[in-house]
Formats: structure tokens, C-alpha cells, sequence
């Protein structure tokens, strides 16, 4: 698990090693990294300190952004918190006209301060103590969390959102009963009937779990995906006669005098009970409305926005179960509640060529077949882009597979976790640059020419 926090603010000017000044005031709790780095080197290259500060005209610090120019910046460990701090200009171009009307062209500097929080864990770190600090370096400084948003996901969205909506308490119970493969079929066998016999239950479900039948009826009902009727079979022909909601309806009828076609009361005919859905059970069923649930919750739980996740809509013609945005980088999903076939992998593949996901996952509650494999492996043998390293899984495939809801947690939770890993690595690749001496400089110094 990897999310990341980034937080930026404008300030007039930076003070004279401003870095320095936040390590100093630091408590001994928030360890740097960058300068210690400098220290271990210059040492072992016998130098100064100072040679890690030249500026050489063919060698740049890294900067994860073309417009700013990256000062100076450190990464602090805290706890299970990284922190990269960062030190930025940028120069822009000002036309304006005199006094005299005359267009003329200034140079213009702004300056601003990163915060990037880097945590293994889906809650907000407390990082109160460490801006206070930042604060008495740059006095009155206004940092503000920096929430990318995907272009494409607005395109597709046409001006009208439509973000996924958390599920209920009863919905999230219900996907995860459902999650179960007996008790998921057991529930589609009493759609499917529009009405099963409970003793009839015990068939629908595989031999080696009809011992469990009454837990599995018992967890259907108590999550309200199905409902007990009484079935009224006519002891002379054994047709079904009636099907009545409650004991209770029968004694109702039996007052007022409603008989079989036989002629005898309905109360002395054969009850059975039986198992129907309930209008909440369809829904749930319907389209596999538990698995999108269950896929939502996770994504939540890993951190990402509801917002930022659209659940079963149609865009240009085409289904998607679920797309959603992740550090700016869009995901899409394809679920099944069944193995995954070739036919599956050509309607997929049409469909990444119509979205161009950063991203492409398949889930399935069984799975994939080796066909399906061998088609997108062959589609993305000639395709570079399929071979960054956030999209490939670990099979070197395009199309990342999550096979069996027994690994949905993990599959998902090392999916975002490469994607923040892309994200937050220009930022840390910007700081670490800051560890490495100027080669010109490095030689000035070891030449006894001074930085």
C-alpha cells in the first residue's frame, strides 16, 4: 500500500539555505536524508561539501516540472512517513508598456515550496508539528494539497459527472455474502426459479457444501437477498395451488372460505416452504452489481476518491463496468463472474482502444484463459506503450489480471500502489538529484580549485 500527499504555496522569496534552516529547527524525530548523502560522499571523495553545490552549464538538478527550476530539496524520514521538501523558481516573461507606450518585455520570478507526504496507509498522516515548522521558515505560508485531475475522465464525463455513489450498509453486506461462490449460486438458482422448494435448495449448490445449506439459506435471508413464501401443493394432483407470504395469509384465507380447485381447505393441502428473491436480491444480481460494489469499496478503502471512480456506465456506446482516476493516471476495468475467454479479451481489447487506459484490468471471480492471455500478449508485444512499468503486471503483460475475489484486496492494493509509486517518483527523483555532486564541480574541488 503507497498513496502520496502533495502540497504547494506561492511565497515572495526563499530564505538564504532555506532547507537547512526547516532541518535545523526540526526535532530529532524527522531524520534528512539528502545531506547526510552530501556529507558521506564528499568524504569519501575527500572534497567539500561545496562541490555538491556547483552549478556546472551541462549538468541540471532534476525537476519533476519543465517550468520551475528546482532550488534545493530534501527528503526526511518520520516514522513510516516520507517526506520530500522542495525549493522552486520559476521565470516568466511580463509584457507590459511604459510610460512612453512603447511594449516592453520584463522578466519576472515566482517563487514556491513542495510538500510531498509519501505513507504506506490509506489515513492522513499527522503532520501538523512538521508545517508549523515549515511556517516559521516562510512566515504566513498558505500550502495547498494538489489534486490532479485527469483530463480524459472530464471528456468523458461530457460535462455531467456521474461519480459512483458509496454503497449502503446493506449493500456493502449483501456483495460481500454474495462474494461467496455457493451462496452466489444458490441465489441465482432461486432467480432463475422464481420460487425454489427449500427442499429443493440442497441440489442447486456442489456436493461438498450441501451440508451447509441452512447456513447458506440463513445468510440469504438475514441479508435480505431472498424471502421465505409458503408453496400450497394440492394433495390430489400435487400441482402448486397457491404461493402465500406467510402463515398468517393462509389462516386469512382459510376465514374466508378459499378452497383448492379439489375442494378441500388450503390449510389441509401439502406446505412446503419455499425461497424466493427479493427485488433487492435482482438488483444485485443484475449485471453483478455485487462485484462492482465490492471492487468500489476496496478502491475506497485504498484511498481513492468516490469521485473519481465511475461505476457501470455507458460511454460512446460502449459498457464499462468500472474506470477510475488515480494520481491522475485512468484505470480500466473489466469484471466478470466467470472465466475470461477469448471472445471477453477481443471485446476488452476493443474497448482500451477506444478509452487508452494508462491502465487496463481485468478482475474475474474465476479464470483467465490461456487464449486470452496469448491474445493480449501478442497485441502488446509491438506496442511500447504497453511496456511502462505501472501498466505491465508481473508477467509482463498489458493488461493487468486479478484472478479469484480471494486476491481482489491485494490485486488492487499492488495495482494503486505502482500507480502512486509512478506519480510521486518525479518528485522524489527531483530530491535525490540534489545527492549528487556537479561533475565539473567535483573535479574543480579535487583539482584544489575551490566551488
Amino acid at each position: 500500500m503507497l498513496r502520496g500527499i502533495t502540497k504547494r504555496a506561492a511565497v515572495s522569496a526563499h530564505p538564504e539555505d532555506a532547507i537547512g534552516l526547516l532541518t535545523k529547527k526540526l526535532p530529532a524525530t524527522y531524520k534528512p536524508t539528502i545531506r547526510p548523502l552530501i556529507k558521506h560522499q564528499a568524504e569519501l571523495f575527500g572534497v567539500p561539501d561545496d562541490a555538491f553545490k556547483g552549478n556546472d552549464p551541462d549538468y541540471a538538478r532534476s525537476s519533476f516540472r519543465s517550468d520551475e527550476e528546482a532550488l534545493d530539496a530534501e527528503i526526511y524520514t518520520f516514522g513510516s512517513v516520507l517526506i520530500v521538501v522542495g525549493t522552486y523558481r520559476a521565470t516568466r516573461m511580463k509584457r507590459s508598456r511604459n510610460e512612453d507606450g512603447e511594449l516592453v518585455t520584463t522578466e519576472e520570478e515566482d517563487f514556491s515550496v513542495h510538500i510531498t507526504y509519501a505513507v504506506p496507509f490509506v489515513e492522513d498522516p499527522d503532520v501538523t508539528e512538521f508545517e508549523a515548522m515549515v511556517s516559521d521558515v516562510w512566515p504566513g505560508i498558505g500550502l495547498q494539497e494538489l489534486r490532479p485531475i485527469s483530463r480524459r475522465l472530464r471528456d468523458l464525463d461530457k460535462g455531467k459527472p456521474r461519480p459512483a455513489e458509496l454503497p449502503t450498509a446493506a449493500e456493502a453486506n449483501a456483495a460481500k455474502v454474495l462474494s461467496e461462490k455457493s451462496v452466489r449460486v444458490l441465489a441465482i438458482a432461486i432467480k432463475s426459479s422464481k420460487g425454489l422448494l427449500l427442499g429443493d435448495s440442497a441440489k442447486q449448490i456442489p456436493p461438498a457444501e450441501r451440508g451447509r445449506i441452512d447456513e447458506l439459506v440463513d445468510s440469504l435471508i438475514e441479508s435480505e437477498l431472498i424471502a421465505t413464501e409458503i408453496v400450497i401443493i394440492c394433495a390430489k394432483t400435487s400441482a402448486q395451488v397457491n404461493l402465500l407470504p406467510s402463515v398468517e395469509a393462509l389462516e386469512h384465507l382459510d376465514k374466508a372460505g378459499v378452497r383448492c380447485a379439489c375442494g378441500r381447505p388450503l390449510s389441509d393441502e401439502r406446505q412446503e416452504k419455499a425461497l424466493t428473491i427479493t427485488d433487492f436480491g435482482r438488483a444485485m444480481l443484475d449485471g453483478n452489481r455485487w462485484m462492482s460494489t465490492l471492487v468500489l469499496q476496496h478502491l475506497v478503502t485504498l484511498g481513492i476518491p468516490v469521485a473519481n471512480v465511475r461505476m457501470e456506465q455507458i460511454y460512446s456506446g460502449e459498457e464499462v463496468d468500472c474506470i477510475a482516476e488515480v494520481h491522475g493516471r485512468i484505470i480500466l476495468f473489466e469484471l466478470k463472474d466467470k472465466e475470461f475467454n477469448r471472445g471477453n479479451a477481443y471485446s476488452f481489447g476493443a474497448k482500451i482502444g477506444i478509452f487508452q487506459p494508462d491502465i487496463s484490468v481485468v478482475i474475474t471471480t474465476e479464470k483467465v484463459g490461456v487464449d486470452a492471455r496469448d491474445h493480449f500478449m501478442a497485441r502488446s508485444a509491438g506496442n511500447p506503450r504497453a511496456r511502462r512499468p505501472y501498466v505491465d503486471s508481473l508477467d509482463g503483460e498489458s493488461v493487468t489480471f486479478v484472478e479469484g475475489l480471494n486476491n481482489l484486496e491485494s490485486g488492487l492494493d499492488a495495482i494503486v500502489t505502482e500507480v502512486a509509486k509512478a506519480a510521486l517518483a518525479p518528485r522524489f527523483r527531483s530530491a535525490l538529484s540534489f545527492s549528487n555532486p556537479g561533475p565539473l564541480s567535483l573535479l574543480s574541488a579535487w583539482a584544489g580549485e575551490g566551488p
